[in-house]
């Protein structure tokens, strides 16, 4: 939702990224006066080189939970072929 009426938007459809289709960027209403081209330079700059969005290294926490799972799988399976042996 777009609060007030005399912001200024500029839009790039053109992004060249496999993640993002396009770009919204709004200009600010006491940013000195740019002409368009000038404007659109800029917008173009930013968004070259934003590219990629940063990875995100696992916490703690989800290292615990991922050998939790696997520690589970494996008493899973060693339980199953416990059972299987002893009826067979």
């Amino acid at each position: 939702m777009i609060k007030g009426v005399n912001k200024q938007i500029l839009e790039v459809t053109n992004t060249e990224s496999p993640y993002f289709e396009k770009i919204i960027f709004f200009v600010k209403p006491n940013s000195p006066t740019m002409d368009d081209k000038r404007l659109h330079a800029e917008a173009m700059k930013f968004s070259k080189t934003r590219q990629k969005p940063p990875r995100q290294k696992p916490t703690l926490r989800q290292i615990g939970m991922s050998v939790l799972y696997v520690a589970m799988g494996v008493g899973a399976g060693t339980a199953l072929t416990y059972i299987m042996n002893s009826i067979l």
